[in-house]
Formats: C-alpha cells, structure tokens, sequence
C-alpha cells in the first residue's frame, strides 16, 4: 500500500535508560507527539541497522554514548494529528524498544534541531504529572508493572 501526502509511516528504535528510580525522556518538538515526552529514539535510515539507529539517534537526542542494550518489545500506535503547518495527518508508526545503558553524568538538556526540545532524567513518582507519548505509555506501564512499582 502506498501512501499519500498526508499519511506518516514511521520506523524508528528507541532507548529505555533507567538510573536510580529515573527514566531518560526526551519532550518532542515536533510532529504526532508535539509537546510530549517520549523515549529518546528516532527512525531507522535506509541501510541503516535498527541499534546503530539507536546508538545514532540516542547520542544526538540526549548525548549519551550506550554502553550497552539489549531488545525489550514493540509497539504499534496509529493517529490523526495536525502538523505545524496545519495540515491534517495520518500517522502509522512502529517503534522498536530497547533497553539501554550509558553514563548520564551529563546530558543533554538543550534542543537538538530536529526532533527534541531537550532530555530530561524523570522520576517515576513524577510520570503521572507529564504527558507522555501514546506509542511510549504502554511501555512504561509494563516495566513499571513487571518491577512491582518502581524501574
């Protein structure tokens, strides 16, 4: 099936990095989840393996160099969503997740240019009080779930 202008298909892998009762989040500037936060990640290039998109993605996102990672699960979410130029669209998108580990001495906390306003270490006691990415919600309460209410 080809798509049209308006329709989004998105293939991207994302990094789940937890320190300390902390989980990194990126808050989005652009795009189906504008102003929320999601796993640092991003799309797969042509040619391009699905974890050196990861490492690719997570070093310009949040500046972190991966130590290591290891494949979680995946997740699929579909919505309509206006883009910045006010356009309707139509998003399919499947995120491959991962978890990650790196230094997060120091991150990045300044925009990337592209797709993140910034990366920020949030409490899990706090992730009730943001809005976190549809596509990346599941996730989260799965680990949380799994570890018995905390990461």
């Amino acid at each position: 099936m080809k798509t049209t202008s308006n329709q989004r298909f998105h293939v991207g892998a994302y990094g789940i990095l937890i320190n300390e009762n902390k989980i990194l989040l990126i808050k989005k500037s652009r795009g189906a989840y504008r102003g929320m936060y999601d796993f640092p990640g991003g799309g797969i290039e042509f040619n391009e393996r699905i974890e050196e998109a990861l490492k690719r993605e997570f070093i310009e996102e949040t500046g972190v160099i991966l130590d290591n990672f290891s494949f979680l699960d995946y997740n699929e979410h579909f919505c309509d969503y206006l883009s910045e130029g006010g356009e309707n669209r139509s998003l399919h998108h499947i995120a491959f997740y991962f978890k990650v580990f790196g230094n997060v001495d120091k991150i990045k906390e300044e925009p990337d240019g592209q797709d993140s306003l910034g990366a920020e270490l949030v409490d899990i006691d706090n992730l009730d009080k943001i809005e976190i990415a549809p596509i990346a919600r599941p996730i989260i309460e799965k680990l949380i779930k799994e570890n018995q209410g905390s990461l």
